[in-house]
């Protein structure tokens, strides 16, 4: 029963490390590849400001509150990649969390038209997380806070003391990200019902269509045959049926969660590299980081602690500086799989040659066993190569120019080091701590009162939050069991909201809308594309996107790639016949700059709207292989205001001016 009991509702600290910062690369992400579209989009420059207040009124969205005039659009996503900065280092990290979840999902909300599942699903993830300490571990916050706590005084309790042992965290929070994950595998498969799954053809499908596919699918889409298609589309309904089977599962969990692990990890990898869906795959993989449990994080640890248990370094430093022995025990808390042993000139250990000219001057990092030793600067650069993933940016410090000026710094540092250690309220060098404990009496009763605080509002949120939770999680349930053709088709029953607007409200605020019906029940049979046509002041007709000559008559991914943007995508694939003005009247807005580049300081004089439509190559299977495949039809004719909708607006227009007739034909009787 414990068993059971762990695997879904407890989490290790180094996991939700791990996944704090993957996630935080992927948040900065997210708002860097629309940071040129915010004048497209989402301020009041876009294409049709604020075109999102009507149909999604009940969504947040802080735009809706502070307005979102360029200046602030801009300055709001600027904040957004500062927190998520934040956020990948861990500081201050609750608070990072929040402000990254507000900006995101605000910006999500604000412009549905250009968003995909990938949006939803990491709008659920920045809600679940929020309960989650993603702090805890691998973090600038949790250094400052075992710095607090675990206090070496010496060398000797630095090689003593485990900084990272094995910690969970138990909360119906990491159930519901389960729950969360395991839902869209299942539900996705349940709604693939259509004939292009079961006759195995999905697959071949999927790269047939331009508007979704990378070059490499492009490339690839010429080798798929029907084995081949059938294979993959089997796999894939397999794979994600069986998620939810192998999360939950309870005995030899850290086993088929880890093999999960990595078969989603690969599976969502050829998914981005063959096609363009936005963020989900990467949001995908991040969150899949959340199933890796203790027992897996024991073994790597075991492993590599094992690998370098005979290839340890000697970091010798003045143990008598106050900033020295703090940046020791910083480093102590990187070094997680424990290959540095500390020591200061008293320390009975072997020294390298010339220790005594160096020690008072420099700290230094001795290898043992190749007799090699770095000084100033470059021991750093050493030690920084010798932590987990440190080798990214140590290599700086071994380049000749920048080396030097490192070295400078250094220098500097360390003939200023008794003076820092004063400032930052640390032991001197040889100087007495009067005035430091002095400090620190003066402070302590705002601190014991800010500590009282503290624990207040902790008693409350761990009051408050488990109902948060459950109430998120029933509409996260009643919004998968309505938006889901799947589920109505095997319950024989269609469900609504009517009897619970509550829930409806709480899940379409944030938008963690359950709807997960990608490529379903069939993959789409054609391509449809908006191509541009403009008449520019010297006469030249181009399309703006590519600065060439518009191809009208095919959707040939070689004569599109120039335009390969998710985010217009979705916009010209849920392009109606009412957006033709509001478009038409931003591509021809002198004000606008987005194609100044393919203009070559010409004007867009007048412009042309083309929808190109092309079927998918259909197949016939005979004897399990592709044995004809028809030739694709062309469509492409402009688009205008139809005649229809121009109907509709008089009628509305009519219908009007009756009721005004009316009401003063009411008004005289009366």
């Amino acid at each position: 029963m414990q068993s059971i009991f762990n695997s879904l509702f407890r989490v290790d600290y180094r996991t939700l490390g791990i996944f704090r910062i993957l996630f935080g690369i992927l948040c900065s992400f997210d708002l860097i590849r629309r940071w040129n579209y915010i004048d497209v989009f989402y301020s009041n420059q876009a294409i049709k400001a604020s075109f999102n207040k009507i149909n999604n009124i009940d969504c947040f969205s802080i735009f809706y509150y502070s307005g979102n005039s360029s200046f602030n659009t801009h300055a709001i996503f600027l904040i957004g990649i500062i927190f998520s900065i934040f956020l990948i280092i861990g500081y201050k990290t609750k608070l990072s969390q929040f402000i990254i979840a507000i900006i995101i999902i605000s910006v999500h909300t604000f412009a549905t038209e250009v968003g995909n599942s990938g949006d939803t699903f990491l709008n659920s993830m920045l809600i679940w997380t929020l309960f989650l300490p993603l702090g805890a571990c691998f973090s600038i916050d949790s250094i400052i806070k075992s710095l607090k706590n675990k206090k070496e005084f010496d060398t000797n309790s630095l090689n003593k003391d485990n900084i990272y042992n094995s910690n969970y965290f138990c909360s119906i929070a990491y159930f519901a990200v389960l729950l969360q994950i395991s839902g869209i595998y299942f539900l996705t498969a349940l709604n693939k019902s259509g004939r292009d799954w079961g006759d195995g053809i999905a697959f071949y499908k999927m790269h047939q269509l331009d508007g979704f596919i990378t070059a490499a699918g492009y490339y690839l889409r010429d080798y798929i045959n029907y084995p081949i298609s059938k294979i993959f589309t089997n796999t894939t309904l397999y794979l994600e049926y069986i998620v939810p089977l192998l999360i939950f599962i309870p005995f030899y969990n850290h086993i088929f969660r880890l093999i999960l692990f990595i078969t989603l990890s690969i599976f969502h990898m050829l998914i981005s590299v063959s096609m363009h869906v936005g963020l989900f795959s990467q949001t995908m993989i991040t969150s899949i980081i959340l199933l890796i449990n203790t027992k897996t994080l024991d073994s790597i640890k075991n492993y590599f602690s094992r690998k370098y248990k005979n290839n340890k370094y000697i970091l010798f430093y003045d143990s008598d500086c106050g900033f020295c022995h703090l940046s020791v025990r910083i480093i102590k808390r990187l070094d997680i799989y424990n290959r540095i042993i500390f020591a200061n000139r008293f320390s009975e250990i072997e020294k390298p040659k010339g220790f005594s000219d160096l020690a008072n001057k420099t700290a230094m990092l001795y290898n043992p066993i190749n007799k090699k030793l770095w000084i100033r600067h470059q021991s750093f650069g050493k030690i920084l190569s010798i932590l987990p993933f440190g080798f990214l940016i140590s290599w700086i410090f071994f380049i000749p120019a920048i080396s030097q000026f490192l070295g400078l710094i250094y220098d500097t540092v360390a003939k200023y080091r008794t003076k820092i250690s004063t400032l930052l309220s640390l032991p001197a060098c040889n100087l007495p701590n009067a005035k430091i404990e002095e400090k620190i009496v003066v402070n302590n009763n705002f601190r014991l009162m800010i500590q009282s605080f503290s624990n207040h509002i902790i008693q409350i949120t761990m009051i408050i939050s488990p109902i948060m939770i459950i109430i998120l999680l029933s509409g996260s349930i009643y919004s998968a069991l309505i938006t889901n053709p799947g589920i109505e088709t095997y319950f024989k029953k269609k469900i609504s909201w009517n009897n619970n607007t509550t829930l409806k409200y709480i899940i379409k605020k944030p938008r963690m809308i359950q709807n997960w019906k990608m490529f379903s029940p069939n993959v789409l049979s054609k391509d449809n594309l908006i191509i541009l046509e403009v008449e520019l002041s010297d006469g030249s007709i181009i399309n703006p996107f590519t600065g060439k000559k518009p191809i009208l008559n095919s959707t040939d991914y070689k004569f599109i790639m120039n335009n390969k943007s998710q985010l217009w995508r979705k916009y010209f694939e849920n392009f109606k016949s009412h957006k033709y003005l509001h478009f038409k009247k931003w591509v021809l807005n002198k004000n606008n700059d987005y194609f100044k580049e393919n203009l070559s300081g010409n004007e867009i004089l007048s412009v042309k709207i083309w929808k190109v439509s092309q079927n998918s190559p259909r197949m016939i299977i005979k004897n399990g292989l592709f044995q004809k495949i028809k030739k694709p039809k062309e469509a492409t004719h402009e688009l205008a205001l139809t005649k229809k909708i121009l109907k509709k607006n008089l009628k509305k227009d009519k219908t009007k001016h009756l009721i005004k007739n009316n009401k003063r034909k009411y008004r005289g009787r009366k």
